[in-house]
């Protein structure tokens, strides 16, 4: 699981936000497919978490994962482009972007006065032939993670 702090816009400016969405950047999803579960002000959340409001749940996406590499040493290896005119599709393993619309409870945060919420992201593995629920400790790996909100 991952935690942390995230700002919220000022709850004071009299605008009113239409959506709020959680944009998830560098996603690896080079191994088994895992769905992350985000919970507001929940740090003790875990896969058995009800995914409720009063939970604290703001809500999920899926990753599609390759299940690890079955290829010869270096196939799963993401390589840059040639050159800036390099035409030929991105390498498969690229980091993954998911974008989460948050608009509800983002909304009635700022409807409370809050300026900070605590995030937690739970990743969940299904058992399959090629994965185990243990797995979700060392699967979620993310570059960055940002809030856009849009009047």
């Amino acid at each position: 699981m991952i935690t942390f702090e995230l700002e919220l816009p000022d709850p004071s400016t009299e605008t009113e936000i239409s959506r709020a969405d959680l944009t998830f950047s560098g996603l690896d999803h080079s191994g088994p497919s895992y769905q992350i579960r985000v919970y507001f002000d929940a740090p003790e959340a875990g896969p058995d978490t009800a995914r409720s409001n009063e939970a604290g749940f703001a809500g999920q996406f899926a990753v599609f994962g390759h299940g690890g590499c079955f290829g010869e040493e270096g196939h799963c290896e993401v390589t840059d482009p040639v050159s800036a005119f390099d035409r030929t599709h991105p390498h498969q393993l690229v980091p993954a972007t998911r974008i989460l619309d948050v608009t509800p409870a983002v909304q009635a945060l700022l409807a409370a006065g809050r300026t900070s919420v605590r995030v937690s992201l739970v990743p969940v593995v299904r058992a399959s032939p090629l994965a185990s629920p243990e797995q979700a400790e060392d699967v979620l790996v993310i570059d960055q993670v940002a809030l856009h909100t849009y009047e």
